[in-house]
């Protein structure tokens, strides 16, 4: 041990060596600069620096060592990009008030633009910073391009100050503009304008197919108003009835039943299990082909739930559909503690409070390339998925609940006032979103059928903004796959119960004072012993 402990250390002595023999190298002697006076030297130097950082500015010499590739353009961006065939011109306006703090992450979101730029030999970047205040032109152009100020607040000593900013980028392709009117998001700045180049350079609008709910022309009854209202004109949304094959009385004439076709054209199917609609044999039989190739969301409960909070059977033939792919439906509703706050009251009496099947969750698959701005998503009534390998398939889980959360089973409560406490055994992880793939097609299968239903959105989810996100993904072939948040993976700490925490936080709070008053005694003892 001995031995090893004095080779290190002479190791070390003969690095430092090293290190002052420098000090003794006279760099003008060797590269012959003594006929030339100090100041010339300097002055060269110098402008050799600057050239050189010039240079290397408009290379690419970032090496990206972060798991997952964080800092680098995915490959479905190159392939985008590199296909671009007409003149794309990127503008980031950037107001000059931005705050210290947010510095960082200007840099970072113009490192990202400058990636685009050196990919597409017809981008043409530009930067533009301007004073709020004093240029008022530029301020009236970037608004009426739908970029609005943030506000921003500022704490400085006893003062408090709000500050509005500008950062936000206009994309013109073609006779097209678009805008993204937040750039310093850059986690998920690389899908944003990926996605929003893919919808520019595809002249063919993407085709959603909605069956199970009907087709509502007043819009404040249309349960999909606000999808629709959400797509903007990005999707064309329709919806497809299934028709009534039941058996007519006695004394009127029976029709042929009347067949249920999904359109060639559909690029997704949306599949929403309401109480109300029944899935007849033949629509099953369509939607079974239709899953041979083509993409689609499930969005299930088992059991069903009615408007009228009453649960019902489920409905076994799209459950049985979902099975053949390894998504199996469990027959149960999920509670959580990461609950939405609900109105209970009535007769203009309101009174919120959180339900437990009204979960939330933002447990996500970071392997997925759905979650780019998604900070949370609420789940009305859910279900758990369980996933089953398919030879063939890629089965993945995608949205998990919370660990403190359980399940009813067999006798289902949906009163508030008569949900029992869970035990600590019961508590537990569920996965509620899960999907399956493979070469030809995607299947995903959301366990609450009400998830993007219009009445029941809740203002802090953001659920159509992931069903956006999944629909640019499926309905571009796979084109925005692989385009991953960009950040480097952060571990939390995990979950921990109630009693726990406050032990950790009075341990934090009492410690460190305690380390002092112990110090203190002890160096107050040993002064006396010492007098």
């Amino acid at each position: 041990m001995k031995k090893q402990i004095k080779k290190h250390f002479n190791k070390i002595v003969s690095t430092l060596g090293i290190f002052k023999n420098l000090k003794n190298v006279n760099l003008i002697k060797m590269f012959g600069l003594s006929k030339f006076q100090k100041p010339t030297i300097i002055i060269v130097a110098m402008g050799l620096l600057i050239d050189s950082n010039i240079f290397i500015s408009y290379a690419s010499l970032r090496l990206d060592l972060s798991k997952g590739g964080a800092y680098t353009l995915s490959k479905a961006t190159k392939a985008l990009v590199g296909n671009i065939d007409k003149k794309l011109e990127m503008s980031l306006y950037l107001s000059n008030n931005i705050p210290a703090r947010l510095k960082p992450i200007q840099r970072e979101a113009i490192d990202i633009l400058r990636e685009y730029d050196r990919l597409g030999q017809d981008i043409n970047l530009q930067i533009v910073e301007f004073d709020p205040i004093v240029d008022a032109d530029t301020v009236t152009k970037v608004q009426q391009a739908g970029i609005y100020p943030t506000p921003i607040r500022e704490q400085d000593y006893n003062e408090v100050s709000l500050t509005e900013i500008y950062a936000g980028l206009i994309v013109n392709y073609g006779d097209q503009n678009e805008t993204i009117g937040e750039v310093l998001d850059v986690q998920n700045l690389e899908y944003s304008i990926t996605s929003l180049l893919y919808r520019m350079t595809n002249d063919k609008i993407p085709q959603i197919s909605v069956v199970g709910i009907p087709d509502l022309y007043i819009p404040q009854q249309d349960q999909l108003g606000a999808l629709k209202q959400f797509s903007n004109n990005l999707f064309s949304i329709d919806t497809l009835t299934i028709p009534d094959n039941s058996d007519k009385s006695d004394g009127v004439e029976v029709l042929p039943d009347a067949d249920f076709a999904i359109p060639a054209e559909t690029d997704t199917l949306l599949v929403i299990d309401t109480a109300e609609q029944d899935f007849t044999d033949q629509a099953l039989t369509e939607i079974d082909r239709y899953l041979q190739t083509g993409n689609a969301v499930f969005f299930i409960n088992s059991p069903s739930i009615s408007d009228n909070l009453q649960t019902g059977p489920t409905e076994d033939g799209l459950i049985s559909l979902l099975q053949k792919y390894g998504l199996s439906v469990q027959n149960n509703i999920i509670l959580s503690s990461n609950a939405e706050f609900v109105n209970m009251g009535s007769n203009g009496f309101s009174i919120f409070v959180p339900y437990p099947m009204w979960l939330w969750s933002s447990d996500f698959n970071s392997d997925a390339a759905y979650f780019a701005g998604i900070g949370r998503l609420t789940f009305p009534w859910a279900s758990s998925i369980d996933v089953k390998n398919i030879k063939g398939r890629d089965i993945k889980e995608i949205i998990r609940t919370g660990k403190e959360s359980w399940s009813q089973t067999g006798t289902f409560s949906l009163n508030p006032q008569q949900i029992a406490e869970p035990g600590s055994d019961m508590l537990k992880t569920f996965t509620i979103a899960a999907e399956s793939s493979s070469k030809t097609n995607k299947i995903m299968a959301i366990g609450s059928s009400r998830f993007i239903l219009s009445s029941y959105l809740s203002q802090q989810s953001q659920n159509l903004d992931f069903i956006f996100n999944v629909l640019s993904d499926y309905a571009s072939d796979g084109a925005l796959s692989g385009i991953t948040s960009r950040a480097v993976n952060i571990y939390p700490l995990p979950e921990l119960p109630a009693q726990v925490q406050d032990t950790y936080k009075y341990s934090n709070i009492l410690l460190l004072p305690a380390i002092f008053a112990v110090f203190g005694t002890w160096r107050l003892w040993k002064r006396n012993k010492q007098d």
